[in-house]
């Protein structure tokens, strides 16, 4: 008997994206992800007998509730998607690539409000900024400030791009760029909600996308407080552009990094110790 060829299912019906966010450009609500299984997570996860902290959470990814996503959703829907319950999405390279790792820091929560962004909102390269920044500032022992972070970067105009950027200031450029182009991670994002371990996941910061992301420039010395303006004079006087990828590659190498620190910020180290 000849076998009956059998037709794919039909793919559902794509909600009308454009009536519930009339201000999104097509090209944004053409942004969704592929991630859309199971499996796809834990083709992320790898190996948990290897754990290595380039996971989705600091301490366990049993901690964190992470999601795959819902074909033809775009990046841009809120929990009307979702009905009613908070999350954000965010792109598997900020994990994969960058070792971002959940829950955000102060810093981050205060960062992505300062600049009224959602996480998949900003750039996975200024991601990388973000996450060198924090390891330079936890070697020597001082604080991570947004304020501090925006003296020497500013948000850079989107043209026509979908993400918000920051650009290095061009007088006092402190990190170099992760990568000179940064390219594959474009449609594949996670949706992140809360677990019970930790109910404060979702707070603090812009969780979905936003309309008007704000158009800070980089702050000026006079604008700081004096233990942040402290802090950019001495590393502008430092003169050394640390490189991102080795900050991050060597972040849980204590060894390695201070090597690297010892090579390259030996005045700087020494200003922070006998001025702590």
């Amino acid at each position: 008997m000849a076998r009956t060829k059998t037709t794919p299912n039909p793919p559902p019906p794509r909600v009308h994206y454009k009536a519930l966010y009339p201000w999104a450009s097509d090209e944004l609500l053409d942004e969704c992800t592929s991630l859309t299984t199971v499996e796809d997570i834990e083709k992320h996860l790898g190996d948990l007998r290897l754990y290595n902290f380039n996971a989705f959470c600091k301490t366990h990814d049993s901690h964190i509730s992470i999601c795959h996503g819902t074909p033809g959703e775009p990046v841009c829907v809120d929990d009307r998607s979702n009905g009613g319950k908070p999350f954000f999405f965010l792109y598997q390279a900020v994990f994969k690539r960058i070792g971002l790792r959940l829950p955000f820091t102060t810093f981050e929560r205060e960062l992505l409000t300062e600049v009224n962004v959602a996480p998949a909102q900003l750039h996975p390269k200024i991601w990388a900024f973000v996450r060198a920044f924090q390891i330079l500032c936890g070697y020597l022992g001082i604080p991570s400030s947004v304020d501090v972070f925006l003296h020497f970067f500013e948000v850079k105009k989107q043209g026509k791009s979908l993400w918000v950027s920051f650009s290095r200031v061009a007088s006092r450029i402190l990190l170099t760029l992760f990568q000179n182009s940064f390219k594959g991670w474009k449609g594949n994002f996670f949706r992140v909600c809360c677990a019970k371990h930790d109910p404060a996941t979702l707070d603090g910061f812009p969780l979905y996308w936003t309309e008007k992301p704000n158009p800070t420039k980089p702050k000026s010395l006079d604008e700081l407080s004096s233990a942040d303006r402290e802090v950019c004079v001495a590393l502008a006087g430092l003169k050394v552009v640390f490189h991102t990828p080795t900050l991050i590659s060597r972040e849980f190498k204590a060894d390695a990094l201070s090597a690297y620190f010892g090579m390259e910020s030996r005045p700087l180290l020494i200003f922070f110790i006998f001025d702590s």
